[in-house]
């Protein structure tokens, strides 16, 4: 008996693979690509603030600063400068100084403060940029450069006989730059503004400046007339320490409040004639404000020692005579300095350290305690009542040692031995010491 064939299963057929054709494929990198760009746009501050982008200073430009030349210091010999206005000086460079020559005189040191800026300024040409490497590129505008002639000439000399000659001219607009040349080449540049500076002061102001011999210590007598609060004037003295004590004598007489008034002193202790300007006169003095000052301050000192350091740096007791000095304050020059003028010249000086001057008031300096010396031992007090007067005297005799020398206290202050007496009775210590401190406590308003 025959079966019929039994069916076998079907073998599945394997998954047909899609394939992606060339549009689609290039849909799905632009998609790819869009997502990218939105996710580093995202991340743009993040990355600015982790990796910021250098500033423009730090990029690397062309450089426009060069050094034209260096001249050799040690041979050095002189330096000529001429100023438009017709004056010309010469300069010998001698020891590493500057020596103002004088015809038929001796010649004069220059103030240190100049020296190393004019010798840098001779010797080491530098300049900033470069207007036209030659000249007659610009020949029309050399004379607007000031340029043709020059605001400044100057003629440096070696000893090995070479010359060199700088020209410099107007302020380069817009920048703190002028307009220079030199005798090297046939270029015109830009100098900066501390070569020009070198070269622009007159002779006179290259000369140091003599101080007035101010000593704090034997300051006796003081004057001040100001525009604003008119006239005060005082008398002073010091206890010793550098405290000063002081009477007002007008306009009216009133113990001086002495912390204001030491404010006072310390200010003339510190003022430095500045800069050098000109002789004073009566065609020039209204150019300085002198003809209505600000303030006049007259000092007078007494005879008396103080300390100097020489040039060897060695400090000296030198005998002052007694003198008056007086200072006449102009107009204010610039917002940092004002004219001044002593022994008939005139000079800037500082407006920091003329300011409790220029603002001196008498209701500013009266004391609210009228009655404290101070450190100052009271030799007397008289004490008028209705009855009749109480006049209080002291004796001061200092302590000696056994071995001669003077008995001082824990702060080195001598000792005293005091013999008081009351409208010529003994009067004890302790009721003196009590009476001189009841007076140092009263206070007025």
């Amino acid at each position: 008996m025959e079966h019929p064939d039994k069916k076998l299963p079907k073998t599945p057929k394997p998954a047909r693979r899609r394939r992606f054709t060339r549009r689609t494929m290039l849909l799905l990198l632009l998609i790819a690509a869009v997502a990218a760009a939105a996710g580093f746009l995202l991340l743009l501050p993040a990355i600015h603030k982790r990796f910021p982008i250098p500033a423009s200073s730090s990029i690397k430009t062309e450089q426009t600063y060069l050094t034209l030349d260096s001249g050799d210091k040690n041979v050095l010999d002189s330096i000529t400068v001429s100023h438009e206005d017709g004056e010309t000086y010469t300069l010998l460079y001698r020891d590493e100084k500057l020596y103002l020559q004088r015809e038929g005189e001796p010649n004069e040191l220059v103030s240190d403060s100049y020296t190393d800026d004019i010798v840098t300024a001779a010797t080491v040409l530098e300049i900033e940029d470069t207007v036209a490497k030659d000249a007659s590129e610009v020949s029309d505008y050399l004379a607007d450069m000031g340029l043709e002639p020059p605001k400044i000439t100057v003629k440096v000399g070696y000893a090995n006989g070479r010359e060199v000659e700088l020209q410099i001219g107007d302020k380069v607009p817009e920048t703190g730059y002028y307009y220079y040349r030199w005798s090297g080449d046939n270029g015109v540049y830009m100098c900066d503004a501390a070569t020009h500076d070198a070269f622009v002061y007159t002779a006179q102001i290259l000369l140091p400046i003599t101080q007035p011999t101010l000593v704090p210590a034997l300051i006796d007598r003081l004057s001040i007339r100001t525009k604003s609060a008119g006239l005060m004037e005082c008398d002073v003295a010091t206890d010793g320490s550098d405290a000063y004590l002081g009477t007002l004598r007008k306009p009216y007489v009133y113990p001086m409040d002495s912390d204001a008034l030491t404010t006072l002193i310390t200010a003339l202790k510190n003022f430095r004639l500045g800069t050098h300007m000109d002789t004073v006169t009566d065609d020039n003095q209204s150019q300085y404000g002198f003809d209505d000052p600000a303030a006049v301050v007259e000092i007078h000192q007494q005879k008396g020692t103080t300390t100097q350091t020489d040039a060897d740096g060695v400090v000296q007791s030198v005998q002052v005579e007694a003198q008056a000095i007086r200072l006449t304050f102009g107009d204010a020059d610039g917002e940092f300095f004002r004219y001044c003028e002593y022994a008939g010249e005139c000079y800037r000086v500082s407006s920091f350290l003329v300011t409790s001057l220029l603002d001196a008031n008498a209701d500013a300096y009266v004391s609210n305690a009228p009655a404290d010396m101070g450190t100052a031992n009271i030799a007397s007090v008289r004490i008028q009542l209705g009855s009749g007067t109480v006049d209080v005297e002291a004796a001061y005799t200092q302590q000696v040692l056994d071995n001669n020398k003077v008995k001082t206290d824990d702060s080195g202050n001598p000792v005293y031995d005091i013999t008081v007496t009351q409208n010529g009775q003994s009067m004890t210590t302790e009721a003196f010491n009590a009476l001189v401190e009841r007076l140092k406590g009263m206070t007025v308003s």
